[in-house]
């Protein structure tokens, strides 16, 4: 159970890094003029959402639902806990749909998006550490 709450801590660590990241080197990514500079931009952008953000994600969210199943916990604030996961997933998404659109259009601006998705992140992340720590309810 220790090593199971370890392994959920690091990837929740990793995970939420990147969600909180991710808009900021999206937004990044749209400011230069250097077509090399899209081209290895692009090339991190993704590699931090397919190397380490989605893998984090994986092995949080697996983790965490082991750790649900195995101490057999069912509380008011844990189904909101799973609303504000469902969120991040959400934000994790969107973050996914801007690399894809700066790769292809990296003259587009997408500052507004990656501030509003950055934001709502921020929200969510918050609103989940919240509920684990507080358990209001």
């Amino acid at each position: 159970m220790p090593l199971l709450k370890l392994v959920h801590f690091a990837g929740l660590l990793c995970w939420c890094g990147t969600l909180l990241y991710l808009p900021a080197l999206i937004a990044a990514g749209t400011r230069r003029s250097d077509p090399l500079f899209y081209r290895d931009h692009a090339h991190l952008t993704r590699m931090v959402f397919n190397l380490i953000g989605t893998p984090a994600a994986l092995v949080a969210i697996g983790s965490g639902t082991a750790l649900f199943l195995s101490q057999g916990l069912v509380a008011g604030w844990l189904i909101v806990k799973l609303s504000t996961v469902a969120g991040m997933v959400l934000c994790h998404a969107l973050c996914g749909v801007l690399v894809l659109h700066v790769e292809r259009a990296p003259e587009q601006s997408v500052s507004i998006r990656c501030r509003f998705l950055g934001v709502v992140a921020a929200t969510f992340v918050t609103a989940t550490l919240w509920l684990v720590l507080a358990k209001p309810f």
